[in-house]
């Protein structure tokens, strides 16, 4: 992979009737990009003489969409947009929420693999890993993978690393567990290991101009510093310290 390649992470794809999961996370809001923003986006890719490419297949200057949880917005507001554009994209599933109210389903998923969409593992049950024993880590990565495996019948040796918080043993067991493309948020500064992709995770409140700024790996100078101040908040408080303060600070100011 080209350190000119850019690797998109989406969350949820929101339309005028979309209606959001109730097991959502505090906070999966601030991922929410509105439909018509996200056809925007990829006319973006087009018009800056890109395109979307699989890893397989990456040359210098593709950029690579992702999308986390699996929800059921997905299928219904992103799938036609991509094929609009004969797009593909990775599409990160959390196995426990496969058919719960507001994400996909099996039959939808094998749609998405039908379309030429990527299917891979989110995890079990979205956990925060590196708060888990190495027993429930190694439960997250395999029944996660199985259960897609069985249920789709494709082999799935990609995934996303759930909330974000990752280290070295987690990518080593990831990878043990047969993953061969693990993808992460950003990198901790203590991850040493090279044999993961960061990803830029795009926003509900950005600009097509922010976006744009994002396909060359620009970021603007604010959105740096607030960046760097929380993940200094995130090594001095730790994976449930910070997760927790997140999230009694966006209940307070909703």
């Amino acid at each position: 992979m080209s350190a000119t390649n850019i690797i998109l992470m989406y969350h949820g794809i929101i339309g005028k009737d979309t209606r959001v999961p109730k097991l959502r996370e505090v906070g999966a809001d601030l991922y929410d990009v509105k439909t018509s923003h996200f056809d925007l986006h990829l006319q973006g890719i087009q018009r800056a003489g890109k395109k979307a490419s699989k890893m397989e297949d990456l040359s210098e200057n593709d950029v690579v969409i992702t999308f986390d949880d699996g929800e059921l917005n997905n299928f219904t507001e992103a799938l036609p947009i991509l094929q609009k554009y004969q797009y593909p994209a990775y599409f990160f599933i959390i196995a426990k929420r496969v058919g719960a109210q507001g994400y996909m389903n099996v039959d939808q998923l094998k749609q998405l693999v039908d379309a030429g969409m990527i299917v891979g593992s989110h995890g079990l049950s979205h956990e925060i890993l590196t708060n888990l024993k190495d027993t429930q880590v190694e439960e997250e990565l395999s029944a996660s993978k199985k259960f897609l495996e069985r249920n789709l019948n494709i082999t799935v040796d990609t995934m996303s690393i759930p909330r974000g918080f990752c280290n070295d043993k987690i990518i080593q067991m990831a990878h043990a567990a047969g993953y061969k493309h693990i993808f992460i948020s950003e990198r901790p500064k203590d991850l040493t290991v090279q044999n993961c992709h960061e990803r830029v995770a795009v926003k509900r409140d950005w600009t097509v101009k922010r976006f744009e700024q994002a396909l060359v790996g620009q970021v603007p100078f604010g959105e740096m510093i607030r960046d760097r101040a929380k993940n200094i908040t995130k090594s001095v408080l730790n994976e449930s310290g910070y997760n927790w303060i997140r999230s009694t600070y966006i209940k307070m100011f909703k």
